[in-house]
């Protein structure tokens, strides 16, 4: 018999190459064209290149003495067999690379549709709701299939697998039966690639169920947590550059940890407020997060609260500094549609039905011109980040040299902030980066920030905190998803009130046998809920009674606030607050904020919907209707009783404007 053939190697991108011809021009050697072999047989061109042959400008990473050179396109930013699979038959070990070139063909059409737009001089192009979801999938399968994530799993069993979620992937893999991580990595792949994005958003519910539920989340928060806008620059002299990990950079807070008995720096938290995706040397990508402002959607106050809430939970209850971002002021905007129009600086349904999402819905992306500064911005944030690259492309020569050198000497809230332990690679970088920008004819001085390194930390004891956080979420998510953790929360605060006024309202009243045995009905009631709502419920039961304070002064003999007292004994409600309720509704209605283009706000009926923005606007409004009924801090007393215990209404974080 004849022995099995062996896979033939393939070099594999990680950056297709129809991007890449975006950068690229075609090869014209030096003198004309050819050079001799040394026998006279035949030609043979620089490097493998043959005239008109694509290639890229790029600044090569790899050698001692960084120098800017020519690559032929099918040669630059990829790997022999990346994603081989040698745990499959010979004849299906390139199933990854077969399933990505498909994605790719159809990726590639829609980028063709924009770059085709541009080049004809239009304002912009419409996009339908499938084209727009399968661009944002291709964008996050550009960051997760990158050298970078297969270094981080390409190991051969679960223990060499060092990353700060391995106890998390660990029990995955035991679950589940997967033998090495690269097998994670390859079924992930494979799950978003074959995902169906429905338009009833059922896929996001689904996907957990699927793959590695912390890479899922990660996937659903790149895809419902930003929107995409298309940036070119205004100076026609300026230019986009590519890296090897450029579709994995982001611009936002990053935390850091050092490990106590290694002394190395991991990530703790960090938040992306702008992605980047480089098109061509002219287009770019940006996603935005939904946390930052957005003036036509904050002009309607209920967008704005449930904006303002997601960054309380995002940013403001992650890191003890105030937080801002380097583009903040980037000049984009959430592309228009087919289902809304823009009245008064606002925006309403052209049909009330047309909130609901539909594969008729189509989006208009705008080319938005973008300043010298924002663009080397967007080059430098990408630039601080290539000490694991292999290389810089470019097209312009005197582009990349201008932009290197804006990066080079820019104060360092840029970057360029080194750690002691660091120095080796993003500190030896720089110097490189340095000695090519003087090459380049630059004689300005970089300018760079040595940082200690941050306060060390028993690194296996934050892993611990930070697997149990993981596993809080996965209860929460648990038959449910990301949407609808907020309404299980309120669900568990509304069911601990409960367990208290029965309790209170009985004590004296009844007898104490019935008291219990009503304690024990209203529990098993409770656990015929969702397990995650239970759970949540004695999450909070527990963390109610451990913050209780019983020495606080506003308590009174009875054990009720003053404010608890004013609700209980006001059996018609109270008129003022009631009257703003009818208020608050007749304008949600109104306008449709229910249901707007915004942040989701959940997986909620539309009565619920209506209810807790109600809440939230009545809270805001609560003072000044009441003003001089009672004392001020009786007021904000009964505030916080009616909308902490009696109606649950989002953290002080989440406001709403007037």
């Amino acid at each position: 018999m004849a022995a099995k053939a062996k896979p033939q190697a393939q070099y594999q991108h990680f950056v297709p190459q129809f991007l890449l011809k975006n950068f690229a021009h075609p090869y014209k050697p030096d003198g004309g064209g050819s050079r001799r072999r040394k026998d006279g047989a035949g030609r043979k061109f620089e490097k493998g290149m043959y005239p008109n042959d694509p290639v890229v400008r790029h600044l090569d990473l790899v050698a001692d003495q960084p120098a800017i050179c020519e690559k032929p396109v099918k040669r630059i930013l990829g790997q022999i067999n990346v994603y081989q699979d040698t745990s499959k038959p010979t004849d299906q070990q390139q199933h990854i690379e077969e399933m990505l070139s498909k994605l790719e063909a159809s990726a590639s059409q829609i980028i063709r549709k924009i770059t085709k737009a541009f080049e004809q001089k239009e304002a912009g192009l419409w996009l339908t709701r499938s084209e727009r979801d399968l661009l944002r999938k291709f964008l996050f399968l550009l960051k997760y299939r990158s050298d970078g994530f297969r270094r981080r799993f390409f190991h051969q069993d679960p223990e060499s697998y060092s990353e700060n979620d391995r106890l998390l992937l660990r029990e995955y893999m035991a679950k589940h039966g997967f033998k090495r991580p690269l097998d994670v990595w390859f079924h992930n792949i494979k799950c978003i690639i074959e995902l169906e994005m429905d338009p009833e958003r059922k896929w996001a519910r689904e996907l957990r169920n699927r793959m590695y539920p912390e890479d899922a989340l990660w996937f659903l928060s790149h895809v419902e947590f930003s929107y995409m806008a298309i940036c070119t620059p205004s100076n026609p002299e300026d230019e986009f550059i590519l890296t090897d990990n450029c579709y994995g950079i982001f611009e936002g807070p990053n935390h850091y940890v050092q490990d106590a008995h290694t002394s190395e720096v991991g990530g703790g938290a960090y938040t992306p407020l702008h992605e980047f995706a480089p098109l061509s040397p002219k287009l770019a990508i940006v996603l935005r997060s939904h946390v930052l402002p957005n003036p036509l959607e904050d002009a309607n106050p209920i967008t704005k609260a449930w904006r303002e809430f997601h960054r309380f939970l995002a940013v403001d209850i992650v890191y003890d500094y105030e937080v801002t971002s380097l583009l903040a002021d980037l000049p984009i905007e959430k592309a228009t549609n087919n289902y809304t129009r823009i009245e008064d600086g606002r925006i309403y349904p052209l049909r009330l039905e047309n909130w609901r999402p539909s594969q008729d819905h189509k989006f208009c992306f705008r080319f938005f011109p973008i300043s010298s500064d924002h663009v080397h911005t967007i080059n430098a944030i990408l630039l601080d980040h290539v000490a694991p690259c292999t290389c810089v492309v470019f097209e312009s020569q005197a582009s990349f040299a201008r932009t290197l050198e804006w990066y080079l000497t820019a104060p360092c809230d840029i970057g360029k902030r080194i750690f002691p332990s660091d120095f080796d690679g993003r500190g030896a970088c720089l110097k490189k980066l340095e000695s090519v920008s003087r090459s380049l004819g630059s004689a300005k001085e970089t300018v760079w920030m040595s940082l200690p390194d941050p306060p060390a930390v028993d690194y296996e004891a934050f892993l611990a905190a930070r697997l149990e956080q993981k596993r809080l979420m996965n209860r929460w998510l648990d038959g449910g998803s990301v949407h609808t953790m907020m309404e299980d929360l309120t669900q568990a605060q509304r069911m601990w009130t409960l367990r208290v006024k029965i309790d209170a309202w009985s004590e004296g009243r009844v007898d104490e046998k019935i008291r219990q045995r009503n304690r024990e009905l209203l529990l098993d009631a409770y656990l015929r809920l969702p397990p995650r709502r239970v759970w949540s419920f004695v999450k909070f039961a527990r963390l109610f009674i451990l913050s209780s304070d019983p020495t606080l002064d506003y308590k009174r003999e009875d054990g009720l606030p003053e404010a608890e007292d004013i609700v209980a004994r006001a059996p018609s409600g109270i008129p003022e607050v009631e009257e703003l309720a009818c208020q608050a509704q007749r304008e949600i209605v109104r306008m449709g904020g229910f249901n707007s283009p915004g942040p989701r706000i959940g997986t909620f009926g539309h009565g619920e919907k209506i209810e807790l923005l109600t809440r939230a606007m009545v809270r805001e409004r609560f003072m000044d209707a009441l003003k001089g009924r009672l004392e001020e801090p009786v007021l904000r007393e009964l505030r916080s009783v009616l909308f902490g215990i009696a109606y649950p209404t989002p953290p002080p974080g989440w406001q709403c404007s007037s």
